[in-house]
């Protein structure tokens, strides 16, 4: 199953479709190409065919005439050649003498159309050059079709189609028919297919359509990554005013990118709403608490010191409302840090300044509690795209928790430091450290493994402070773990990504 739903979120990207969009638009045209490619090649030959027959019939109506030639027989020849010859092409007549026996014997006797005698010669020098009478040399034989393109001396181009020879008592004569190049045939022999008008239209309609294709899919591309780009803007400053609609450039997608809007307008007054709520709960549920508070001073005086059961009862009041207190803030802490969870403030931060301050409150804090200290070993100007409410928090509860743990007359060290692109932050305690089964757990919520001895006073101690440490630090693109010290005592990791 897990990989039926992997390769169909393979087949369902869209870069995959726009991959095989592309492999199609360029295989296609060449398996086509190909194909029609062939076919040109057996017409081509279908085609030489037939102009080597014509030559052939040539050959045949002037052999009579060839077997028994002489003086008289020239314009025979010639009104013979005329009455088969065809408009665009050209029928010439050549002897080899037979006591030669080279390609430079060869002599134009006839031509039709007529030309001038330097003509012929130079086009004679031409033929001799190109090769076309070498297979003819030694014997008046190897007749075939041809698709040798030459230009005559007038500078027009042309396409030898064939060439037969006819051996007779006089010598050999040869026959060579050729097409003019702006004719139908001379254009279907003498250019390659890829430049037949045909294909090039063809050619140029695929590739516009391929071309259109490709940019509304490249558009549409464009769009989705804008969006990405839109959330991830949102996600790293959401005060960013920017919206999926101003981005939005595909009339088609209006109605995804205003529901992206109203999405993420209705988690930032979502967000705003329960901080809200957050500070108005604490602050209705606070008064009565710091009346009660209030209260029991008087009550305490007036409670004469030998009513023992009196003492224990207002003993027992004072703890549960300094209990209700701690409940209070735990309940608006908890509120607020889902808050963040759904739009966490990504506002610049020097993590520097920020650690530096926080270890200077805690340094008083420390001595009142057993002559406990905090020390600071923090590198200098350490850029985090993170809330200042939001580490405030999670250090508080990092310290009050390692202070909780370390033993009296020792320190708490907290380290900041930058390792391969990532911030670290180590809060490390002298403390008893935690069973390794539990170092997982301590961050469930409402997990606590201390023992009594371990509380601190006026500290709840419900186990939600890791829990929202990790909340806070996740929220952020952030990991955090615990480990167990060699040397004792117990290190929280944090780790968040450097500002860029």
């Amino acid at each position: 199953m897990t990989l039926l739903r992997a390769l169909r979120r393979t087949v369902d990207s869209f870069a995959v479709k726009l991959g095989i969009l592309l492999v199609v638009f360029f295989s296609v045209p060449m398996i086509l190409y190909d194909q029609f490619e062939e076919a040109d090649r057996q017409q081509r030959t279908l085609l030489l065919d037939s102009v080597q027959r014509q030559g052939n019939l040539v050959a045949q109506a002037l052999v009579p005439l060839l077997s028994e030639f002489d003086a008289a027989a020239v314009p025979r020849v010639r009104q013979t050649i005329e009455r088969m010859a065809q408009p665009d092409v050209s029928i010439k007549l050549m002897l080899r003498p037979s006591n030669e026996a080279n390609r430079n014997s060869f002599f134009y006797i006839a031509s039709v159309p007529a030309v001038p005698v330097d003509y012929l010669q130079e086009e004679r020098a031409e033929l001799i050059e190109t090769g076309v009478l070498d297979r003819l040399a030694d014997t008046c034989g190897g007749g075939r079709p041809l698709a040798v393109e030459y230009t005559n001396p007038k500078g027009q181009v042309e396409v030898l189609t064939s060439l037969t020879p006819i051996d007779a008592a006089m010598g050999c004569w040869v026959v060579i028919t050729a097409h003019a190049t702006d004719g139908i045939v001379g254009q279907s022999l003498a250019r390659p297919y890829w430049q037949m008008p045909e294909v090039r239209f063809a050619g140029a309609v695929y590739l516009t359509l391929a071309l259109v294709v490709l940019w509304l899919f490249t558009s549409v591309w464009r769009n989705i990554r804008g969006f990405a780009g839109v959330a991830r803007r949102i996600r790293k400053d959401p005060g960013t005013q920017r919206s999926f609609s101003e981005m939005n450039r595909v009339p088609e997608l209006n109605d995804v990118a205003r529901s992206f809007d109203d999405m993420v307008r209705d988690l930032r007054g979502t967000a705003e709403t329960m901080r809200r709520t957050a500070e108005e709960n604490a602050h209705a549920f606070k008064t009565p608490i710091a009346v009660i508070s209030q209260s029991i001073e008087p009550l305490k005086r007036s409670v004469p010191a030998d009513d023992l059961r009196g003492r224990r009862s207002l003993d027992l009041i004072e703890r549960s409302v300094q209990r209700l207190d701690v409940l209070v803030n735990a309940a608006r802490r908890i509120e607020e840090t889902v808050a963040d969870l759904l739009n966490p403030p990504r506002t610049p931060l020097n993590l520097s300044a920020l650690l530096e301050d926080i270890v200077d409150e805690y340094q008083e804090n420390a001595r009142t509690t057993g002559d406990r200290r905090v020390v600071g070993r923090i590198d200098r100007n350490i850029p985090v795209r993170v809330g200042a409410d939001m580490i405030e928090t999670v250090m508080q509860n990092l310290l009050d928790n390692a202070l909780s743990f370390t033993k009296p007359g020792t320190e708490v060290v907290v380290t900041a430091t930058v390792t391969e692109g990532r911030v670290r932050v180590l809060v490390d305690d002298q403390g008893p450290g935690v069973p390794p089964g539990d170092l997982e757990r301590i961050f469930e919520r409402y997990v606590s493994i201390r023992d009594d001895s371990q509380r601190m006073p006026g500290a709840g101690n419900f186990g939600i402070g890791l829990w929202i440490v990790r909340r806070n630090i996740e929220a952020a693109g952030g990991l955090i773990r615990a480990e167990n010290r060699k040397e004792g005592g117990l290190r929280m990791a944090v780790e968040l990504p450097l500002a860029r």
